[in-house]
């Protein structure tokens, strides 16, 4: 069993996005600086969060991994939360993007959770 897998196994629901109209809307949200990190001078109110602060959040979220290969999904952020250890072992790093897509949130590998507003 992949680690995808596993994670998948232990969200209450979710779905796979296949649509690639939606994939590439969702991934162009991502703005990367060359060293893998989200380029947080391109969001607004850019900040460090903690999970209790994104606990407060309710909605669905897409889940995008930094392993192209994997899906990307559709979650409620609380499911997401509950499960996160799972979520984050998936892929090196780790963004939510809200579905209206104003918002996001990177899991960085080496620890931090920032969040920003999509512009």
């Amino acid at each position: 069993m992949t680690l995808f897998e596993e994670c998948t196994a232990v969200l209450q629901k979710y779905s796979i996005i296949e649509d690639k109209e939606l994939e590439n809307q969702i991934l162009s949200n991502i703005h990367l600086t060359f060293y893998g990190k989200a380029d947080f001078s391109m969001y607004a109110d850019s900040h460090e969060v903690s999970l209790d602060e994104i606990r407060l959040l309710s909605g669905d979220y897409y889940v995008v991994w930094s392993d192209c290969t994997i899906p990307i999904i559709k979650c409620n952020i609380s499911d997401i939360l509950d499960n996160i250890d799972d979520v984050l072992a998936v892929s090196f790093d780790t963004w939510i993007i809200s579905v209206d897509m104003k918002q996001i949130i990177e899991f960085y590998h080496e620890g931090d959770i920032t969040s920003g507003n999509i512009l």
